[in-house]
């Protein structure tokens, strides 16, 4: 069974990978022809200046996420995964769902030629929609359903909450990825290391699908950073951020280790939770408490002293906030894992 499972994990990063450095410059290449371009980029006296990026090609996330969704489905029955679990299935469907509202989001954008994408309930409500699907296939593949509170809290047997809980931990994760993706290369970094972790989570607990996913998502998110790095030549757009988010928070979920992710994805909460803080202090005291929000503009603007006068490059931030990823994801396998 190990030895299947190590095989399975091993074909589907190799072939993600592969199909993923394939796909990837072909979808680049005719979103440069139809114009599938970032329009809008900051360039202003508050901010890093991002200007020479315009005209980069976005959505690059269709790319590698519809090699990860092929390729999981396909390997599923090959190797004979499929009557396993609901778990995989419904972070798959996560994965697409919340993939196909970031297109639509991206696509209002780009061709609309406006900074915002979909109104706020549209996309709040996709958003919902796509959550409760995740819920329903999960109870017809007779999921446990158990919200594990931390600080020794008793868990709680209860479908209702559940979903709730479900909705609301889908919806903040993708909107959270999707900040952090701000950067050349910062999210898609920042979510191989999260991926790989909840593939040891994963194996550790022998679960199959999960597993095989995590790693066909690992090697297609590797695949996808050899275009994405900085000076990134395509983009990933809500579609791929989104998506992205949700996969993560799903594998929490399905994994019932949904706390860990504070810490597995501590880039991405620490970067919401910047939002909020410079969004409530300007809107109430007319201050803002960081040179930028998200953090990682903060970083970039001003480095780890916050000064303007020494401001990092992309790599720097990147590095930093990988380390930081890293780090956080290790103490929570040394200490509560």
């Amino acid at each position: 069974m190990e030895e299947e499972m190590m095989t399975a994990w091993l074909t589907g990063l190799i072939v993600a990978f592969v199909a993923t450095i394939i796909v990837e410059p072909l979808l680049r290449d005719w979103f440069k022809r139809i114009k599938v371009q970032q329009l809008v980029i900051r360039d202003n006296e508050h901010g890093p200046q991002h200007a020479f990026k315009a005209g980069t090609p976005t959505m690059g996330g269709a790319g590698f996420i519809a090699v990860v969704a092929v390729a999981y489905t396909v390997l599923m029955f090959v190797f004979g995964f499929h009557f396993q679990s609901a778990g995989g299935w419904a972070t798959l469907l996560a994965i697409v769902i919340y993939a196909i509202v970031g297109g639509f989001d991206d696509s209002v954008k780009i061709f609309n030629h406006r900074d915002e994408g979909l109104r706020f309930i549209p996309k709040l409500t996709a958003q919902i929609v796509a959550a409760i699907l995740a819920v329903v296939i999960l109870a017809a593949g007779r999921f446990e359903f158990i919200v594990h509170l931390p600080f020794g809290l008793p868990d709680i047997h209860s479908v209702v909450l559940y979903s709730i809980f479900t909705i609301i931990w889908l919806v903040g994760w993708s909107n959270a990825t999707n900040l952090t993706d701000g950067l050349d290369g910062l999210a898609t970094g920042t979510a191989v290391i999260a991926y790989v972790a909840y593939l040891v989570i994963a194996l550790q607990q022998g679960n199959q699908p999960i597993v095989l996913l995590n790693a066909v998502m690992v090697g297609a998110l590797v695949g996808f950073f050899a275009f994405n790095h900085y000076p990134a030549t395509i983009f990933m757009g809500d579609t791929g951020s989104l998506a992205l988010g949700a996969g993560l928070a799903m594998n929490a979920l399905v994994l019932h280790v949904e706390w860990s992710l504070i810490l597995i994805g501590l880039v991405f909460f620490v970067d919401t939770l910047t939002v909020i803080i410079q969004v409530t202090s300007y809107h109430y005291r007319k201050k803002r408490i960081f040179l930028m929000a998200p953090i990682h503009h903060a970083f970039e603007k001003g480095g780890i002293t916050m000064n303007p006068d020494k401001p990092w490059n992309e790599w720097q931030v990147d590095a930093f906030f990988w380390g930081v990823g890293l780090v956080a994801t290790l103490i929570y396998f040394l200490v509560f894992n």
